[in-house]
């Protein structure tokens, strides 16, 4: 435990901006999750709103992310990671404030669709920063920060709504607690956040510097044709257009258990709520504070091993819960898929940072994340099917079987890429020392992570 602790003092201390990332990713994750659990009983107990209203409410919310998450990846990259995550985060203080104060439906739809725009301003940016601050040998590990943040506040979030909704005896309590929690992360990014993002350019056309925020909005959306060009590169890239399918693929796949891993394990494996709760909150815990350490490995052994070793871990669990007798073993099956998620999404993000140009990390990683919300919707209706009509196991043989084919892809299209690109050195000018740039091979899909003597040094066109 002493040196788990020491691993994460040894970390923050090198990159004390990831502290802060941490925190801001926390309390706005947090901000998100207190409502989730409760908003469908406000909708449905205070405003009589049925139940097939509310699922097109949260689809609004689905729908917007999945959206936008791409084009402000690309204006993250044009204006500036600071920008896109302080308006991302102050439209969720605005949000469930307002849902305190209206009541017809559409008004909720509308307010769910702008609370999907602002996490898909907000956490491509986030992500994004935290690659441009941190040398390529230790992204995993810092993307584990934000990763460990997210799943903390995922699983403490519910209960805290819940619980603050139970001990004020209102259902409009968790909305209030949300916008504090939301503002906390603005003014905390607007504290601690720096004004330009090391990866972001500037464009030639920009003058000066001194057009204000409307003036370059209007610039950065005013030619479709440039937007697309900008985006080309996703699918020029070889390397890149594979990682954005394996991740369609892969969310599809965990989309099937969404909507049936509850009913399964109450009405096939016969669990209580309680035992289904034990399962999921003790491997939660665990998971997080192994997370960065788990991290650290990831980046030892390799990111490209790691996700390979995540994708068959996962497969395996998956298609071992259906035969799964006790809640000891579900507890360790499901600590199994905690693992993996912790080892194998920081790696894939550590890698899309990697194969894409510098100037276009944030494109590249809301692209990954807009493939993955995409496959995830389209999973979710898939896995209720399979569950009805064919058998109620069939979503957890159909999602293994999926991310086994992941794993293949990844070690024939991604992997070899990764391992084998050669490194461009650069003279750093000072003592004659040498340090490596990330390469990316537009065309080819070639890239590489710096090897030699760059540990604890920043990337070549500025770190932290």
């Amino acid at each position: 435990m002493v040196a788990v602790f020491e691993t994460y003092v040894n970390f923050f201390r090198r990159y004390p901006l990831l502290l802060a990332v941490g925190l801001i990713s926390l309390l706005g994750t947090l901000g998100f999750a207190v409502i989730f659990p409760t908003l469908p009983l406000y909708l449905s107990e205070d405003l009589g709103i049925s139940a097939g209203i509310i699922g097109l409410i949260f689809g609004a919310y689905a729908a917007s992310e999945t959206i936008f998450k791409t084009p402000l990846g690309f204006l993250s990259d044009r204006l500036g990671r600071r920008p896109l995550i302080i308006a991302g985060l102050a439209i969720s203080f605005l949000v469930p404030l307002a849902m305190t104060f209206v009541y017809h439906y559409l008004y909720f739809v509308a307010l769910q669709f702008l609370n999907g725009f602002a996490i898909a301003a907000f956490w491509p940016a986030l992500s994004a920063l935290t690659a441009d601050k941190v040398p390529a040998e230790e992204r995993t590990t810092a993307m584990t920060v934000f990763n460990m943040s997210y799943l903390v506040a995922l699983g403490l979030g519910p209960a805290l709504g819940t619980f603050i909704n139970h001990a004020l005896s209102s259902h409009k309590a968790a909305f209030y607690a949300a916008a504090c929690l939301a503002f906390g992360a603005a003014v905390l990014g607007f504290l601690t956040l720096p004004g330009v993002a090391a990866g972001s350019r500037r464009n030639p056309e920009a003058g000066d510097g001194k057009e204000g925020p409307g003036a370059v909005l209007v610039r950065a959306f005013g030619s479709s044709g440039r937007v697309l060009g900008g985006l080309s590169f996703l699918w020029k890239n070889r390397v890149l257009a594979a990682m954005l399918v394996i991740s369609l693929v892969q969310q599809f796949g965990a989309g099937m258990l969404a909507p049936i891993f509850v009913l399964f394990a109450s009405r096939q494996l016969g669990f209580s709520q309680a035992d289904i709760g034990k399962s999921l909150l003790g491997p939660a815990v665990v998971v997080a504070v192994c997370a960065l350490p788990l991290g650290r490995l990831a980046d030892n052994l390799g990111k490209q091993r790691a996700v390979e070793a995540a994708f068959l871990v996962a497969a395996a669990s998956v298609l071992m819960i259906p035969e799964t007798a006790t809640v000891a073993i579900l507890i360790c099956l499901i600590g199994m898929l905690g693992l993996a998620y912790v080892v194998g999404a920081p790696a894939w993000t550590a890698i899309t940072t990697l194969v894409a140009p510098r100037e276009g990390r944030g494109t590249a990683i809301a692209a990954i994340g807009t493939m993955q919300s995409l496959g995830f919707i389209l999973g979710s209706s898939a896995g209720g099917f399979l569950y009805e009509h064919v058998t109620p196991a069939a979503p957890f043989h159909a999602c293994g079987s999926l991310l086994l084919t992941c794993f293949f892809l990844t070690l024939a299209l991604v992997s070899p890429a990764v391992k084998s690109a050669p490194a461009r050195r650069k003279e750093s000018g000072a003592g004659g020392q040498t340090k490596f740039e990330e390469v990316s091979g537009l065309a080819s899909g070639q890239s590489v992570e710096r090897t030699g003597a760059t540990r604890g040094h920043e990337d070549a066109a500025g770190g932290p």
